[in-house]
Order: C-alpha cells, then sequence, then structure tokens
C-alpha cells in the first residue's frame, strides 16, 4: 500500500530519523518509534510523508477513537482486513487478550516482509490496546518491523496511561523518541508566498501549528481567523444547509472514517450534499469511506451544532447502528449514541454489553467507564440489578487497579444484595470486598471483618464455590498477618471440602495457603506447594490465581531473606505476568525484587526497579509502599534527601494495618534507620516500643530482630527476643563478628557491616569502612570513620567521591534532565521523582549550569539530542 502525496516543511530531520529506523527495522532489528507533538504539528502528515517516500510497504494502520469510552483494541479492528485469519477471527469472537496479542506478534515476526505498523492518536489509547503496545514492545527486537505510536504529547500529563506505557519501556533498546516541533516564521513565510496573506500575522496567529496554517492557505482569504475553530467554521459556514447537514452528522457519528451510506442515513441527505463537504476540504475520501482531515475540524463542527440538534443526530445513528445484525458494531458505540441521545433505556441496554466486551478483551478501565455510564441511569431500577452492576463494577475496578474504586463499589454491592434479601450473593460481594481491602494493604482490617461475615453468612447456605473462595481468603489473610497455623487450617479445611476429585482452581487455592503457612514458619518445602499450586492454577487457565501464587513466592522468599529460592522464581514469574499482560501482579514482584535488591547491595538496580514501580503503579497500596519504602532506606543509607517525609508518609497510609502487615512493609524500621542516622533518638524511642511489643506478639523473626537492633542504638543493650532472626541475635548479643558472617551467608552485606561497625575493634571498623565505601553508604561511613579515630586512628581513606555522566551530571540530575526533555514542570517532576519543589528546583539549576545553558527548552533539547532516557518511560 502506499500513502498519498503530502507537502512538509522543516521535516528533513525526522524523515531521516525514521528512514534509518526503518532500514534497522528492514534488517531484523525491529523499532518502536514515539511520535510526540502538539494538536495540528503535523505527527500524522510527518508519518504519511513517510511512508509515500517508501513506495510499496506492507502497511498496517489503526486509529484510536475520540469516544467517551473508546472501543477497546480499536486500532487492531481498523487494520483487521489486512490481518492473517486466526488473528482476525480472534478480534471478530470472544476475543482472547493474551491470543490476540502472540498473533499480532506472529503477524510481525513471519509475515515474510518487513511491516510498518501505525498507531495513530494514541493519547485516546484504551487499556488493551495500551497492553498490546507494551507486550509488542518487550519482544519486537527480533521482529523486521516498525512501530510507529503517534499521539498528542500536550494530553499526556505526568500520570496519562501512554507516558506510564512509555516509561515502562524506555530502558528497551527498541524504542526511538521524535518529536515533531511547530513550524518556524521562516516555513509560515515560504508557505505564504504569493497568497497575499500578511506573513507574519499568519505566523502570531497560528503559532506555527502546521494544521492552522494549511488551514488558512487552503481558504484562500487574505484574512487570519484568531482560532483553529474560527478557521473550520469559516469553511463550513460557506456550504449550503444539505452539506452541512451532512458534515454535522459525520461529527456526530465520532469515527474517524464513515460509509458513506450511513452519514446518508443519519443526515437524511443525499451523496451530493456530501460531495460539497469533500469539495470544501473539509472532509476526505479513505478507502471507501469518509473522514474528517483531522480531529480538531470534528471537533470544531461538533461543538458548533445546537444540543439539541446533536441529540436528534445521535439518536439517528443509535436507530440506524442498531439496526445492524449482530455483531456489526461495537457496543461501545451504541452506548455512546444512547448516551448523548439522552436515551436512557438503550444505556442500560448496551452499556453492561459494552462493559462485557470490553473486559473480555482486557479493558478494565473502558469496563469500569461503561458500567458507570449504565449505573447513573439505573436509579429505580430493581434492586437487584442495580447489585449486580455495582458487583460487577468493583471486580472491573479491582482489575483496571482502581482498587479505591473497587472498595466504594463493593460495598455499596454488599448493602444492595442486603436490600435485595438475597443472603448468597451479598456472601459473594462480601468475598469480593475482602479480596479488595486485602490487595490494598491498608485496609486488611476491613477485610478480615468482611471475610468473617461472608463466612457466616455463607455457612447457612449450601455449599458452594462462594463458601470455598471466602475459605481460601480467610487463609491468605491470616498468611498475611502471620498467622501461619491459621493459614494451615484454613488450606486444610478447603482442601477437605474439595476433596480428591476437586477442580484444580479449589486445589490449586488450598495448595498455596497450605504452602504459605507452613513456607513463613521457615519450612522450605512450603515453597513447593505453592509451585504446585501455580502448575494447578495455569492447567485451569486460571491466569491471576497463578499471579497471586507468583506474588506470594517472591513475598515469603525475600522476606525470609531466601535470596537463592527468590531468583529461581523470579525470572519464571515475571515472563508469565508480562505474556499475560497482568501489570499489578508484575509490580509487586518489581517491587519485593527491589527490596531483594536493597538487601544484598545493589542499591542503583533497587532504585531503578523501585522507581518503575512508583511510576507505573497507580495506587497507595503495598506495592507502591515498597518501593517507598526502599527509595526511603537508600536515602538514608547513601545520605541523599531528606528520607524522613518519604517514610512517615508510608507509615501513615499504613496506620490501620502496620499491626497486621507491618513486617512486609517495613515502614517503621526504616524510618527508625533513618531517624537513627540524624540523631533523632526521641523519634525512635517514641515509635518502636509499641511496634515491637506488637512484633513480639506476631513473632515474624526479622522484623522484631531488626526493631530490637535500632532500639538498642539509641537505648544500649537491652533483652534479646529469643524470636529474632539469628543474625541479629548474635548481633544483640555483643557477638559482631558471628553476626557479620551470618548476614554475609545470607546475602546481606550492609547489614554485615553495621554488625562489624557495632565494635571498638580497629580490625573490624575498617572491614565495614571499606564496606561502606563499596556501597556508596556515606553517613555510616562517617559514623565509622570518627569511631577510628577516637581509638587514635589516622590512616584512614578519604571518603571516595562520587562518580559523574560523561555530560558531568549525577545519576539524580540525570533522571531530571530526562524529565525535563519531556517537557514536565518542577512540581510534576517532584510528584514523579518523590522529592520536594525544592529539591527539584536544586537539582533543575544543576543540570543548567554543568550544561552551561540557559533555560529548560535548551536543556530538554539536549536531553533529546544525546539520547537521555526520558520520562516518558
Amino acid at each position: 500500500m502506499t500513502f498519498g502525496p503530502c507537502a512538509l516543511e522543516e521535516r528533513d530531520g525526522e524523515i531521516e530519523s525514521l528512514t534509518r529506523w526503518w532500514g534497522e527495522a528492514c534488517g531484523g532489528t525491529g523499532r518502536l518509534v514515539l511520535v510526540g507533538g502538539d494538536a495540528g504539528a503535523g505527527k500524522t502528515a510527518l508519518v504519511e510523508e513517510f511512508g509515500r517516500r517508501l513506495g510499496e510497504v506492507r502497511l498496517l494502520r489503526g486509529s484510536c477513537e475520540p469516544l467517551t469510552t473508546p472501543p477497546a483494541l480499536g486500532p487492531l479492528r481498523d487494520m483487521a482486513d489486512s490481518l492473517s485469519p486466526p488473528l482476525r477471527r480472534t478480534l471478530a469472537g470472544s476475543a482472547d487478550p493474551v491470543a490476540a496479542r502472540r498473533l499480532m506478534l506472529d503477524e510481525l515476526r513471519n509475515s515474510g516482509e518487513p511491516t510498518l505498523v501505525v498507531f495513530d492518536d494514541a493519547h485516546w489509547a484504551d487499556e488493551a490496546t495500551l497492553d498490546l503496545l507494551r507486550f509488542l514492545g518487550r519482544r519486537m527486537e527480533a521482529c523486521p518491523a516498525m512501530l510507529v505510536v503517534v499521539y498528542r504529547q500536550d494530553e499526556v500529563g505526568a500520570r496519562h496511561p501512554l507516558r506510564v506505557l512509555a516509561g515502562d519501556l524506555a530502558a528497551l533498546p527498541v524504542v526511538r523518541r521524535l518529536t515533531v516541533p511547530m513550524l518556524s516564521e521562516a516555513a509560515v513565510a515560504r508557505l505564504a508566498e504569493g497568497t497575499g496573506i500578511d506573513q507574519a500575522e499568519l505566523y502570531r496567529r497560528t503559532g506555527g501549528n502546521a494544521f492552522f496554517v494549511t488551514q488558512v492557505l487552503g481558504d484562500g482569504g487574505a484574512a487570519v481567523p484568531p482560532t483553529v475553530r474560527d478557521a473550520v467554521l469559516a469553511r463550513a459556514a460557506r456550504l449550503e444547509p444539505g452539506a452541512r447537514e451532512a458534515l454535522d452528522a459525520l461529527a456526530c457519528l465520532g469515527t474517524r472514517a464513515a460509509a458513506p451510506w450511513l452519514v446518508e442515513a443519519v443526515s437524511g441527505r443525499s451523496a451530493e450534499d456530501l460531495d460539497a463537504c469533500l469539495e470544501r476540504g473539509l472532509v476526505a475520501a479513505e478507502g471507501g469511506a469518509v473522514a474528517f482531515r483531522h480531529e480538531l475540524v470534528r471537533v470544531a463542527v461538533m461543538e458548533a451544532i445546537p444540543p439539541g440538534r446533536a441529540a436528534a443526530l445521535h439518536r439517528r445513528a443509535l436507530a440506524v447502528l442498531g439496526a445492524r445484525p449482530p455483531g456489526d458494531v461495537e457496543p461501545a458505540v451504541l452506548a455512546d449514541h444512547a448516551e448523548r441521545a439522552g436515551d436512557r433505556a438503550a444505556v442500560l441496554v448496551h452499556a453492561p454489553l459494552a462493559a462485557q466486551r470490553a473486559s473480555e478483551l482486557g479493558a478494565h478501565t473502558e469496563a469500569v467507564a461503561h458500567l458507570r455510564r449504565a449505573l447513573a441511569v439505573s436509579r429505580g431500577g430493581p434492586d437487584a440489578d442495580r447489585a449486580g452492576l455495582l458487583e460487577e463494577l468493583g471486580r472491573q475496578c479491582h482489575l483496571a487497579d482502581d482498587l479505591d474504586g473497587a472498595l466504594r463499589a463493593r460495598q455499596e454491592a454488599v448493602e444492595a444484595w442486603r436490600e435485595a434479601g438475597d443472603d448468597l450473593r451479598r456472601g459473594g460481594a462480601l468475598v469480593g470486598l475482602a479480596i479488595t481491602a486485602a490487595h490494598l494493604a491498608r485496609e486488611i482490617p476491613l477485610g478480615e471483618a468482611a471475610c468473617d461475615e461472608a463466612l457466616a453468612l455463607l455457612a447457612g447456605q449450601p455449599p458452594g464455590p462462594e463458601y470455598a473462595l471466602a475459605c481460601a481468603i480467610r487463609a491468605k489473610l491470616s498468611g498475611m498477618a502471620f498467622r501461619n497455623a491459621d493459614a494451615v487450617t484454613w488450606g486444610e479445611r478447603l482442601m477437605a471440602m474439595t476433596g480428591e476429585s476437586g477442580g484444580l482452581r479449589e486445589r490449586a487455592l488450598a495448595l498455596l495457603s497450605i504452602g504459605i503457612g507452613r513456607a513463613q514458619d521457615g519450612d522450605v518445602a512450603g515453597l513447593d506447594l505453592i509451585a504446585e499450586s501455580v502448575r494447578l492454577a495455569r492447567g485451569a487457565s486460571a491466569d491471576d490465581q497463578a499471579g497471586l501464587a507468583y506474588f506470594w513466592l517472591q513475598l515469603i522468599c525475600v522476606t525470609r531473606r531466601w535470596y537463592r529460592e527468590a531468583d529461581r522464581w523470579y525470572g519464571e514469574a515475571l515472563a508469565f505476568t508480562e505474556d499475560h499482560g497482568q501489570e499489578v501482579w508484575r509490580q509487586w514482584l518489581r517491587a519485593f525484587r527491589s527490596r531483594a535488591l536493597l538487601d544484598q547491595g545493589r542499591w542503583d538496580d533497587a532504585e531503578a526497579l523501585a522507581s518503575e514501580v512508583l511510576r507505573t503503579a497507580g495506587v497507595d497500596d503495598g506495592r507502591r509502599m515498597i518501593a517507598m519504602v526502599v527509595l526511603g532506606r537508600l536515602r538514608a543509607r547513601r545520605g541523599d534527601a531528606d528520607p524522613v517525609p518519604l517514610l512517615t508518609r508510608v507509615r501513615a497510609v499504613m496506620v490501620p494495618a502496620e499491626r497486621a502487615v507491618g513486617w512486609i512493609i517495613g515502614s517503621t524500621p526504616a524510618l527508625a534507620e533513618a531517624a537513627t542516622y540524624i540523631g533523632d533518638v526521641d523519634r525512635v524511642r517514641a515509635m518502636v516500643p509499641a511496634a515491637l511489643t506488637a512484633a513480639a506478639g506476631q513473632g515474624e523473626p526479622w522484623l522484631l530482630g531488626e526493631l530490637s537492633y535500632w532500639l538498642s542504638r539509641v537505648d544500649g543493650s537491652m533483652a534479646v527476643p529469643e524470636a529474632a532472626a539469628e543474625p541479629y541475635r548474635l548481633q544483640l548479643s555483643g557477638r559482631p563478628r558471628e553476626s557479620a558472617e551470618r548476614w554475609a551467608e545470607t546475602g546481606c552485606p550492609y547489614e554485615a557491616a553495621l554488625a562489624l561497625a557495632d565494635t571498638a575493634d580497629e580490625g573490624m571498623l575498617r572491614e565495614a569502612l571499606a564496606a561502606f565505601d563499596r556501597l556508596g553508604a556515606r553517613p555510616m561511613r562517617d559514623i565509622t570513620a570518627r569511631r577510628l579515630r577516637r581509638l587514635g586512628v589516622h590512616d584512614i581513606p578519604r571518603r571516595p567521591s562520587r562518580t559523574a555522566g560523561p555530560d558531568g551530571l549525577s545519576a539524580r540530575e540525570q533522571e531530571v534532565l530526562a524529565l525535563l526533555a519531556d517537557g514536565l514542570r518542577n512540581a510534576e517532576i517532584a510528584d514523579v521523582l518523590f522529592l520536594s519543589r525544592r529539591t527539584v528546583e536544586h537539582h533543575v539549576a544543576a543540570v543548567l549550569r554543568k550544561l552551561g545553558m540557559d533555560n529548560r527548552s535548551e536543556a530538554a533539547r539536549y536531553a533529546r539530542r544525546n539520547g537521555v532516557a526520558t520520562a516518558l518511560r
């Protein structure tokens, strides 16, 4: 396929870059290119011109829709006619998103010729499309293909899902970045030559917006309208009434391209009226369909339609499209028209179907939007119908990683089922509430109460899956609270209920519960039971359950400090979650991995992973809490930015559940450590004793030992808890050498150095000093050096200076520069990096000073030219 001709100004450099990357893709090294720029900058025109210059190439092109809630996998559906039959069938039927992603990857790997794939308007991408891009980006390096993702940079904020996605992929070698700037004043002047239009006025009004410039020049008038909207409407105003009605109908249809018969049916106008829109240049013919030349045109036309007329057009569109054969029109499109038409009954019909379709494709965020649309018009309906919508909303919110929204919806569903008088469904809703509360971590007490209520309610019902799931969740909650015997008991009860002939899912849940209890009690064989649970869950295609089991393998291995076993399972677990699009479980795995790397002295890797989790996780649950604790401890140990505010924030969030899951999150010992280094003994004495009492009752050995250690640092010797982990017992008992050896055997070099530093022995202090220097642990390095000086030692090595990058910037400054390159303001950078705004201001000033630049724009251009990893990473 070839593109149509298109003249461009000032795009030679961008075309050259695209051509170079295409050559690499043709050579078998795939590329994913992010093409950003403001609306109207000429991104699509650039890509079209690039494709035109390539000539006959295999092109797959699709766009994301600007609907209120876009259809899932919209770009893939646009290109369906050019895809393989298996992938077309998958998209047309009850699509499996995992299968669709794998088939698309096969399409790029095995097509027999290089493939150019274009995803346009990705700022409107649905969740399933973003998952597809994430999947392909991680695997397309060996594909003879280039995937170009076009998006509006001005619509992608600091927390936009596309920014999160691109941030997740930025470190991959396949990713390239291209920004399409506005036209210069000279370029605008060249385009306007001979038109009689005031060139300076044209540039001043348009700001170099390529689309705005072409609209003005295409209209042929000497006056320059003040806005894009005015330019578009000036052209539309010269249409005859019938043509304007056809144009309005096309705008209300909302799609990028529509069949002429559909426009005629909705507008009630003839083909000649539609042709007039083509002649005026507002609409273009494209593959037997018609479409606006730019989304800015559609928006301008749409905004000018009176509300009553717009609603009438949407009613006609709903009637015409609703009469099509089943499966011909996406439910999301019908739901959108129904809502805009104000047809409540139609919304209640089409929105739940759209939600179901979106969920099947993995677009849970879109499913949530559809369900909320249905709930908004369901007032006064049957209680059971509303309760069912609320329960499904809770499930979809949970799957979309909106845990706070899930919690609220599930609480409302429990109450709605109570009002409907259905105890069985209420019990099931309570189990769902417990699941979400457990994932939030801070809501563990609520989860335990909900689960206990569900068990009491379901005990009076005939045995069923709801009761079995309630038992399984009770076991997990017991495991999270380190009540290991209870976890085993609940697992054995579930196994007895399941029996030898029970289903794979039920047996997997039972084995997981038993394995959790045994492994957390120190029996490594418990991990084998969890591994068997993974195998059974995968055999039953219970992917989320398998992800849960992988999560527990990492949680236990890392908190038990079984790093060899953690490494054994981490790669397999990560590959599984990536293959199945389980970003939430992947983030949990990465959070625990960052903690393991911190413990093992791999601090740069730990910081990178923890930062990634903070960028990608959208919920203040355990993932983010663990990542923040890792970063806080790193700041404390390195002597970086003040870690206390960050760690205080974690502890404040975790207050309701600290006694239950404090051993998993670790905010109290982390805050005690940070306070100790800065000499804030009052803070340590204020918070550690109560936490220590709770830890003694709970019996988790590592938390118990660590809290005892930090309290001993400010209060001197203390009774050694028998249940504390062995390295801490040895350290607290005044046996530093043995403690250090145990720490070294465990794989924790920093703790080993701490044990050696807690002495008056010159040899051990020198060993500790060397270890702290290797790690970059400045506070403890300085403390140890002072102890050596007090012993009369004079030949103490100087503190090593920190290494800078090739441009003279520190690692933190390079990260700030990367975020500057993506247009973030200081407040946004502070939010992404969890720093104070004042600290960010200092870093920005340092970056500009070291690079010898006057402003942020120059620094951003420098970053892009020199390949500094950007904030879209």
